[in-house]
This record gives structure tokens, C-alpha cells and sequence, in this order.
């Protein structure tokens, strides 16, 4: 029997017996709608071609919209641990967007390349965190931009290897850069300390601080550069009254030298022994 004769017979069956419990009905009474029952429901075109489908099989219920070039454009899929996901597709069934929410009720929105690599994701974890993630086109994570808390985020970039190179952020509330170099060491740290004051860190190779600079609230500014075990040798300062100065320590961190010009610019130099001693002051008063 052709299509066309099948569904007008289905339809006629349908319609008599809805008008059927209609007349019978007593007078006043309210029937449950009519229900329709399948694994599968397919909708199609004037041409006979499936361009929708519904269907529930395996735990997933999934509904599938496709385009007039006969690809799937979109698809609605529910799964049995409650994770929901709305993906839509190019031309060559590609997977380019996705829009979901996982069983742990991590939510987020993805988007990939032509050639199906993830480009760009917008999320939440469980505990709500947002998080927003860039990957190169190999894959590697590129760049990540996060809220882990109400006094804390970050901007995180990588290198094509995935190492981080670069972080920015709010650490409880208090901004601050960081660079690393390719083995992750932290070679670089810029912060602003409680009372506001910035902070600024040189590191070596073994992550050992080489230079330290900053300004303190109360007008102080110094520079300082350590050797290789950390102890401060050459400090340039300026502090609020007008002095300036440069000294220099040994090994042990003891002061052996220094030059300042004082706030009626008057210069003062000093040499000290390994004992603390005066070798050479002028002025001597």
C-alpha cells in the first residue's frame, strides 16, 4: 500500500476513534489525552526525506535535526546520568560547538576547528568556578582565565608545549605577574604587597632571587642584587627624607662599603673591615 494511502488510513483510525470516545463520553467527563508510544519517531520532508528524528535506546534520548544537504546540523542528546549535551555539526559532520552539562553538573560551552580540535571552552566546575580556556591547534592548553573564589583569578598563558609562561592574577586579593621559563621555573614575580606597596623579583635558573626592587608605604624605594645563595650584596636606596645611597656586603652579608648623599646633600663615604671596623669615612664627622 503506498505511503501516502498508510497515513491517511492511520490518521482516519485516529480521528474516528477520538470523535468515538467523544460521543460516548459521559457528559461533563475529562479522558487523558491520547498517547503514542516508539523506540523512534522520524519526521520527514514533502520529498520523503528524514530531516528529524526522536528516539530513546540505550539509555541516551536523543533528538537529531538535519539540514537539507542531508548532514546532521544538530543533536540533542540526554544520558542516563543526567549529562545533557546540544553539539551542532558542519557540513561534514564535524563536531564544531558544543553546548552541555555533565552528570557532576559541570557545565560549559566548546568549540572546535574543521578538524575537530577544541579551540575555545566557556565553564563552570562543581563548586561553580567559571573558567575560560583557549588551546593551540594541536591541542596544547594556550591560555586559561579563572574566578576560583570571590578574592581570587587568574589569566594563565602557555608556550606550544603547554608550559605556563605567564600568569596574571589576584592571589587573596592582592595582584600580581608571574613569567616562568620552559621548565617551569618561576623567573619573574611582580606583586603588591598588603599595605599596596610593589614588589618586584629576579630569579636565576635554579629559581634563587638575583634582584629584588620595591617601594614601601612609608617612601622608601630600593634596589637589591644577591649572589647566588641569596645574601643581599649591592643595595641602591632612596628613602622619604632625600638620602640616597648605595652599599655593598660580603659573602656573610656584611656591610664593607657605602656612598650616600644626605638630605642637605652633603656625601658621606664608608669603608668597613670584615669586623665591622672603620677603614676609611669622610667626612669624619
Amino acid at each position: 500500500m503506498p505511503m501516502r494511502q498508510t497515513l491517511m488510513l492511520v490518521a482516519a483510525g485516529l480521528i474516528g476513534g477520538l470523535c468515538s470516545n467523544l460521543l460516548h463520553a459521559p457528559a461533563g467527563a475529562q479522558e487523558a489525552p491520547a498517547v503514542l508510544r516508539a523506540q523512534r519517531f522520524e519526521l520527514v520532508d514533502e520529498g520523503g526525506t528524514v530531516r528529524a528524528s526522536l528516539s530513546a535506546a540505550g539509555g541516551v534520548t536523543e533528538l537529531r535535526l538535519i539540514g537539507h544537504d542531508d548532514d546532521t546540523n544538530a543533536t540533542l542528546r540526554i544520558r542516563r546520568d543526567g549529562s545533557t549535551a546540544l553539539t551542532f555539526h558542519d557540513a561534514k559532520q564535524q563536531a564544531r560547538m558544543v553546548l552541555g552539562i555533565g552528570g557532576a553538573s559541570v557545565g560549559g560551552l566548546a568549540f572546535a576547528d574543521a578538524a575537530g580540535n577544541s579551540r575555545l571552552a566557556l565553564g563552570t566546575d562543581k563548586a561553580g568556578a567559571p573558567a575560560l580556556t583557549m588551546n593551540y591547534a594541536s591541542g596544547k592548553l594556550a591560555g586559561i582565565f579563572t574566578v576560583q573564589s570571590e578574592r581570587d583569578a587568574a589569566i594563565i598563558l602557555n608556550g606550544p608545549k603547554g608550559d605556563t609562561n605567564l600568569a596574571l592574577g589576584n592571589s587573596d586579593g592582592r595582584p600580581n605577574i608571574l613569567m616562568l621559563d620552559d621548565k617551569g621555573v618561576e623567573r619573574m614575580k611582580l606583586v603588591l604587597k598588603e599595605d599596596n606597596a610593589p614588589a618586584w623579583t629576579l630569579r636565576d635558573a635554579r629559581g634563587q632571587a638575583r634582584l629584588v626592587a620595591g617601594a614601601n608605604a612609608d617612601g622608601w624605594a630600593g634596589l637589591g642584587i644577591t649572589d647566588p645563595k641569596g645574601t643581599v650584596r649591592t643595595l641602591m636606596f632612596s628613602d622619604a627624607r632625600g638620602e640616597s645611597g648605595l652599599s655593598v656586603s660580603d659573602a656573610a652579608g656584611k656591610s664593607r662599603g657605602a656612598l650616600a648623599v644626605t638630605p642637605e646633600h652633603k656625601v658621606r663615604i664608608e669603608l668597613l673591615d670584615d669586623a665591622g671596623k672603620t677603614l676609611f669615612v669622610q667626612p669624619r664627622n
